[in-house]
C-alpha cells in the first residue's frame, strides 16, 4: 500500500506540469489478459475515477501511452491527445499517463514526470 501512495502522491506532482496541454489517447477495444501489473493499474486508475467500457481497453491504451512514449511523445502531448478522444479531466487524463509509465514501461517515467 505505502508505494501506491507514493505513486498518487507522484502523479498528483506530475499532474500541474501534464495538465496544461494534456487531451488523450483513444479508448481501444482489446482484449488482454489480466495479471498482478494489470490489477495495480486498473484499480490505481478506478481509485481516480477513470472508467473505461473494458478492461482490455484500458490496458491496451496504457500499452499505447509507452508506445508514444517510446516514439519520443510527451506525457503533455499524449495527456492532450487523451482530453481530445475522451471525456477525462485534465488530471485524469494525467494521471493515466502517469499510472501508464509506472505500470507499463518504467523506463520512461522520467519523461512523464520532466
Amino acid at each position: 500500500m505505502p508505494q501506491h501512495t507514493t505513486r498518487n502522491r507522484v502523479a498528483i506532482a506530475a499532474v500541474s506540469a501534464i495538465a496544461a496541454a494534456a487531451f488523450g489517447v483513444a479508448a481501444l477495444a482489446g482484449t488482454a489478459t489480466a495479471n498482478s501489473v494489470d490489477d495495480d493499474f486498473l484499480a490505481t486508475i478506478a481509485a481516480e475515477d477513470i472508467a473505461f467500457g473494458s478492461a482490455a481497453g484500458a490496458i491496451e491504451d496504457a500499452h499505447l501511452v509507452c508506445d508514444y512514449l517510446a516514439d519520443g511523445r510527451t506525457g503533455s502531448d499524449i495527456g492532450a491527445e487523451i482530453m481530445d478522444n475522451s471525456d477525462l479531466t485534465s488530471k485524469q487524463a494525467a494521471a493515466f499517463v502517469v499510472e501508464a509509465a509506472f505500470s507499463y514501461c518504467p523506463e520512461h517515467v522520467d519523461t512523464v514526470l520532466a
